[in-house]
C-alpha cells in the first residue's frame, strides 16, 4: 500500500548473491539481519555477499572467478566455484550488503550461515 518492500522480498535480494555452488553443496541453517533503512518498489539495488568463514581454496577460487575484488559477489551472476565439494568446509558463513545503487547507502546488513548438505559429507 505504501510501496515500500516486505521483508521477504529483501531475503530474496540477499539470496541472489550467494554463488550457486553453496546452495548445490549446502543448506541454510541462519541468518541475521540489520535494516538500516527502508526501499520502495522503485530503487534499484546491489546486493553483495563476501565468505568470511571458509576454506581458503574456496576462497581463492571465489576471487579469481567471480570478480577478482576481494572474494565479494554481485547478484546476477552466473558463476559457480567449480570443486567446492572438494573443499568440503562442513559451515560456510557469509556477510550481506543491500545498497541503494543510486548512491550506496545501506539497505541492509546481515550474516547467514550455511552446513553442508547430508548428502555431500564425505565417507
Amino acid at each position: 500500500m505504501n510501496q515500500h518492500v516486505n521483508d521477504v522480498k529483501y531475503v530474496g535480494w540477499v539470496m541472489e548473491s550467494v554463488p550457486v555452488a553453496v546452495f548445490e553443496n549446502y543448506e541454510l541453517s541462519s541468518m541475521t539481519f540489520k535494516y538500516r533503512r527502508q526501499c520502495s518498489q522503485f530503487d534499484a539495488l546491489q546486493s553483495m555477499c563476501s565468505p568470511t568463514s571458509c576454506t581458503a581454496k574456496l576462497e581463492k577460487e571465489a576471487e579469481v572467478e567471480v570478480n577478482g575484488a576481494g572474494c565479494s559477489y554481485t547478484a546476477g551472476s552466473q558463476t559457480s566455484i567449480p570443486d567446492v565439494a572438494k573443499c568440503v568446509p562442513p559451515h560456510l558463513q557469509f556477510t550481506h550488503l543491500l545498497r541503494l545503487q543510486v548512491d550506496g547507502a545501506e539497505i541492509l546488513q546481515g550474516k547467514t550461515q550455511w552446513r553442508l548438505k547430508k548428502s555431500k559429507h564425505l565417507h
